[in-house]
């Protein structure tokens, strides 16, 4: 196949997404912008875009502090143990992602295993379920493997002698850390952060059951529109606002990544 037919596979699809955003409903005859000017005026819409961006945002700086150390950890380690930590890491990505979810249902839960666990201490119960720390947690755990092996396979990249030499010049294990291994993991810290982040702002199952009505995003309300009002016109503009959003974070993200990379390496 292809390069111009992969493409194609990708665009097409968009671009039908997004001519179905504009095209009228029955009885107009012009292509509309009005479905997106509803959702830039209406609050309801402008809450589940800013709380998706916190739940993803939130998602990937969570697993970035978590998969870093972890990450470190297992560089050191020989190759085989390397092959075998991330097979464990990626072995959670062969279950379905709603049993996985759903797992954190009974942990999370009011009367689930944590909560009694906080009862038996004589705490009070803490309300994770439908609220964006619990999604946070669902997401966490549903993603943090592309996070590690995303970090791994740039650390492993990194010479050893950089650190040999480090070391000859009398360099602590911090300097060594912040002047060389911190600055040549950026590549992997921005594969990993844009994989998490663009994952995570489109998730459906794990907000949609850990999240519930409290804590709805914009792709749970896709679906809603889509599947359950059959609202294909605003389903679409939803779509492609989110589509949007994503991609315009990312961009962000790459350019300021990137500049700040140079920056450190080059001067």
């Amino acid at each position: 196949m292809h390069g111009i037919d992969i493409a194609l596979m990708f665009v097409l699809p968009v671009g039908r997404m997004m001519l179905l955003a504009i095209t009228p409903d029955p009885g107009g005859s012009f292509p509309t912008l009005s479905r997106f000017a509803e959702i830039v005026e209406d609050a309801y819409f402008r809450s589940l875009a800013f709380r998706t961006l916190r739940i993803s945002l939130a998602t990937t700086i969570v697993s970035l502090v978590m998969a870093y150390p972890v990450a470190l950890l297992m560089r050191g380690l020989t190759s085989r143990w390397q092959s075998v930590l991330v097979l464990i890491m990626i072995s959670p990505l062969l279950t379905s992602v709603v049993v996985r979810t759903l797992a954190w249902v009974v942990l999370l839960s009011r009367q689930g295993i944590l909560n009694q666990a906080l009862r038996g201490l004589g705490l009070p119960p803490l309300q994770l379920m439908y609220s964006e720390t619990g999604v946070v947690i669902g997401l966490t755990h549903v993603f943090f493997g592309y996070m590690v092996v995303s970090l791994l396979t740039v650390l492993r990249g990194i010479d050893d002698n950089l650190y040999t030499a480090a070391a000859n010049l009398g360099a602590s294990q911090r300097r060594m850390f912040a002047e060389i291994t911190l600055p040549l993991s950026f590549p992997g810290v921005l594969a990993g952060s844009l994989l998490v982040f663009t994952l995570s702002a489109s998730a459906y199952a794990t907000p949609s059951l850990l999240g519930g009505s409290r804590a709805s995003v914009l792709a749970v309300e896709t679906y809603n529109l889509a599947i359950v009002n059959l609202a294909w016109g605003d389903a679409a503009a939803v779509a492609t606002v989110l589509f949007f959003m994503i991609a315009a974070t990312v961009w962000v993200a790459t350019w300021a990544m990137e500049g700040g990379r140079r920056k450190v390496i080059f001067q």
